[in-house]
Parts: structure tokens; C-alpha cells; sequence
């Protein structure tokens, strides 16, 4: 796995995508994540959750935030249920990431954690 490639793992009975952010994000690796994620999802059909790993990220590159926000939006029109993101504890990437949150709409069912067991438990317990 390259260092800005998207890691996607289906978990089919759990009903939720779980994402591995790279360690580099570039405007390729997040067409291809596009492209993955939009196949997951077909694959789900409709209401499926989120888990995201962004920990390999200090913060998202301020000019691909508008395309994941986009991608979100995207999401929650194609059957996401609750999200959760899992960040490496700074200020500015938990900033960040919740405005996305907010800005895609996502609303309540977008949730910032620091413990990916955490966020497990909260998208299926």
C-alpha cells in the first residue's frame, strides 16, 4: 500500500465501511478513494455507517478539504447512516474535521473520537 493510498475494508454484517486515510493525501489517491468508495457502497446498498482513520494526518490539506466535504455529502445522500472519524488529538485537525462534518451536513450522525474502539462502539453497539 503506497503512502497516498486509501485503505477500504467492507464489513458486510456490521454494515459499516471502515477507511485508513495515507499518510500523504493528494488530489489522485482522493479520486481513487472516490471511485472505491462509491463501489462499497453500491455493494452495501442503502443504510451503511462510516468508521474514518485519519490518524495518519496531522491535518487534511486545506485544499482537499472541499472535495471530502463534497464526498460526504455525497455519502449521506447515498444511505450513511452515522459516521465517525477517528483523528490524531490536535486542535486544528479536530477543528478541521468537524466543520467538515458540519459543512456536509451530517449534522448529529458525525461524530469526532481519538480512540478507534470508541468509534467502533458507537457506529454498531
Amino acid at each position: 500500500m503506497s503512502e497516498a493510498s486509501f485503505e477500504i475494508h467492507v464489513h458486510e454484517r456490521e454494515r459499516v465501511i471502515e477507511v485508513k486515510y495515507p499518510t500523504r493525501l493528494t488530489p489522485e489517491a482522493l479520486a481513487d478513494y472516490r471511485a472505491a468508495l462509491e463501489a462499497a457502497v453500491l455493494r452495501l446498498g442503502a443504510s451503511w455507517r462510516c468508521l474514518v482513520d485519519q490518524t495518519r494526518l496531522e491535518v487534511i490539506p486545506p485544499h482537499l478539504t472541499d472535495g471530502i466535504t463534497a464526498l460526504n455529502r455525497w455519502a449521506a445522500t447515498h444511505g450513511l447512516v452515522a459516521a465517525a472519524r477517528v483523528l490524531k488529538q490536535t486542535a486544528v485537525g479536530e477543528l478541521q474535521t468537524r466543520r467538515i462534518l458540519r459543512e456536509s451536513g451530517l449534522g448529529e450522525s458525525g461524530k469526532v473520537y481519538f480512540d478507534r474502539d470508541e468509534a467502533w462502539r458507537h457506529l454498531v453497539g
